[in-house]
């Protein structure tokens, strides 16, 4: 589905965007941050549950087993997340401490409950604040495929419309306990069950498809009219803000994740298959994990060593974007096939399927 990737490109520069200008002003004056976290929330809860279910139908068919599968499912995740993650929150601990709080609260950072500290913090001025979402996504990845796995498929729909439910109710909790921030894991299970939805469709009802995209099409309408209403009507600490901003976003990330996944024709298309912006998305984690490193150190060290080698660069707000955009994606592609594609490649001895041969089981490359 190379069209999601794009959509990867697309959310994770919503979030430099975020990050890299003035909350609130010119381009950021859409919430850039939430919109960009809530596409890939859908997008993992779309792909992680298809693949859960995939497999859950062959535990069932007796092709492989409870264990072999989350076994393998976990370490596949930890293949991919862990390495380059410990990798930047052990440089921030060693050489910038003061600029985030992992030296006071090593263990929130090392065991992926940063979400938990920021939520009684409050501190985004921590260079680490993206990484919450990082937290959030293991968390769901240790207990996602157990409900998955185990859940009789007769419930599973219902089990998705709760988790739905759960997500604006727990942001009205949080609301009432004055959290605006929604950064605990049930904040966000709308937008991932939204991209359950979709896994379920194509996995279990694939003859529901057209009338699905329809109903979506008209719902999604519905939901842009009503964001819109939110954002210039309303302000950011409203209840009804908080309870629906992210939801409204979400369905709209879902109309483009079954679009991309299903591949869009036309001008949409022509975009989406655009080999650069596939390319982006495919190096967009290492994006994200660097791109709050990247103009306020990285620029920065770039620009003395260019002064001791007598170039002497004078950047103006512009041009110092431009060119930390430009590190970002060297640094992202760097990392890529140096570091995470020679890492991911170890997946293929943790593969899904398993064959039993001679009494022994093995692992299909």
């Amino acid at each position: 589905m190379p069209q999601l990737d794009s959509l990867r490109t697309l959310a994770v520069l919503l979030v430099v965007v975020y990050h890299w200008f003035p909350t609130g002003e010119g381009i950021n004056r859409l919430p850039n941050g939430t919109i960009g976290v809530m596409v890939f929330f859908v997008v993992s809860g779309f792909l992680i549950t298809r693949i859960l279910l995939g497999n859950r139908d062959r535990i069932r068919a007796g092709k492989t087993t409870l264990g072999h599968t989350y076994r393998n499912f976990f370490v596949r995740r930890v293949l991919r997340i862990f390495p380059l993650y410990y990798l930047v929150i052990t440089f921030v601990y060693v050489f910038l401490p003061q600029a985030s709080d992992i030296w006071a609260h090593p263990a929130y950072y090392y065991f992926y409950g940063y979400n938990i500290l920021l939520h009684r913090t409050g501190n985004w001025a921590d260079l680490l604040s993206p990484f919450w979402t990082l937290g959030v996504e293991e968390q769901l990845y240790l207990v996602w495929p157990w409900v998955v796995l185990l859940t009789p498929p007769r419930l599973f729909r219902a089990v998705i419309i709760t988790m739905i439910g759960i997500g604006v109710l727990f942001r009205g909790y949080g609301y009432w306990n004055g959290d605006f921030d929604g950064v605990l894991t049930p904040a966000s299970f709308d937008a991932f069950g939204l991209g359950a939805l979709w896994a379920w469709i194509t996995t279990e009802r694939p003859d529901t498809i057209a009338r699905f995209r329809q109903t979506l099409s008209i719902t999604t309408i519905v939901a842009l009219i009503l964001l819109i209403g939110l954002l210039t009507l309303l302000p950011g600490d409203h209840l009804a803000v908080v309870l629906f901003q992210r939801l409204l976003i979400s369905v709209i990330a879902l109309w483009f994740v079954v679009g991309a996944s299903l591949g869009f024709g036309g001008a949409g298309g022509l975009i989406l298959n655009n080999s650069l912006l596939q390319y982006i998305g495919r190096i967009s984690y290492g994006i994200y994990v660097f791109h709050m490193l990247v103009p306020g150190y990285a620029v920065p060290l770039l620009l003395r060593i260019t002064n001791r080698l007598g170039v002497h660069l004078s950047l103006g707000f512009w041009s110092h974007r431009l060119l930390s955009l430009a590190v970002l994606l060297v640094l992202a592609s760097v990392s890529w096939y140096l570091f995470e594609r020679p890492i991911n490649g170890l997946k293929r001895y943790f593969s899904y399927n398993e064959r039993k041969n001679t009494g022994t089981t093995q692992l299909s490359g």
